[in-house]
This record gives structure tokens, C-alpha cells and sequence, in this order.
């Protein structure tokens, strides 16, 4: 009969201790630069859409001489943005951050940087109050 003896090998607790120590340095550097990713995330993408909803309405406007419904010109996510026939609202915080509005002659844009963090970024990357005027 052969006579195995297993040798049972573990962690010791000075091992245990410094691997969560070395997880919590890396958390605690990582974890501030990953909260901002969720608002730049947001900021850009408004950011994008604004941009669309502006050229989409002109365009729109010089092809058909007239606009009746946002909705024509350009499908935007109604989570995102609240759409009426001659307006387009991105909220944050219940407030009305960016409110798009479609005239006969012209597109307005008009901006609230108090609103929120996001409208605050948007404000800082250049959007501003702004009238597109149709040629």
C-alpha cells in the first residue's frame, strides 16, 4: 500500500491582506475617472443630436419650402427627447435644458446651462441660444 500524503497549500493572511490593499489602490484610482464617463456619454450624444435636428430641419425646409411636423424631418428616441409638432425639449433634472422650436422662416435654439450637468457641459462645448435663420 502506498501512502500519499497531500500537502495542502494556502494563502496566509499577510497574502490576503496585501492583494486587497493593491484592489483598493486600483479602485480608488479608477473608480473617480470612470464616474464622469456616464455625463461626457450623455453630453456628446446630445450633443450629435442637436447637430442633426438643426440640418435635418433645414434641409427638410429646402427641399419642401415648409415644415409642418419635426417629426417629418428627423425620427429622434422619444425617451431622450420630447417632440411636438413644431417643438423638440431634451429635459434633465425636470427642467427644460434644450428646446428646439421650428418656425415659418427660422429654427431656434435656446440653451439652459442651470438646468444640469449635462446642459452645463453643453454649454461649455459651444452650443448656445441661437436662431437658424431659412434662406
Amino acid at each position: 500500500m502506498i501512502n500519499k500524503t497531500r500537502k495542502l497549500r494556502a494563502f496566509s493572511l499577510i497574502e490576503l491582506i496585501f492583494a486587497i490593499v493593491v484592489i483598493a489602490i486600483i479602485a480608488s484610482v479608477a473608480i473617480p475617472k470612470l464616474m464622469g464617463i456616464n455625463s461626457k456619454a450623455k453630453t456628446s450624444t446630445v450633443s450629435g443630436d442637436v447637430s442633426t435636428i438643426i440640418s435635418s430641419i433645414q434641409s427638410y425646409h429646402m427641399v419642401n419650402k415648409k415644415i409642418d411636423k419635426i417629426s417629418d424631418s428627423v425620427t429622434l428616441n422619444p425617451s431622450v427627447w420630447n417632440i411636438s409638432d413644431k417643438e423638440v425639449i431634451y429635459k434633465e433634472n425636470a427642467k427644460d435644458c434644450i428646446k428646439i422650436t421650428v418656425d415659418d422662416d427660422s429654427v431656434s435654439l435656446s440653451i439652459d446651462e442651470t438646468a444640469g450637468t449635462v446642459c452645463g457641459e453643453l454649454y461649455t462645448s459651444g452650443i448656445r441660444n441661437e436662431v437658424f435663420v431659412f434662406n
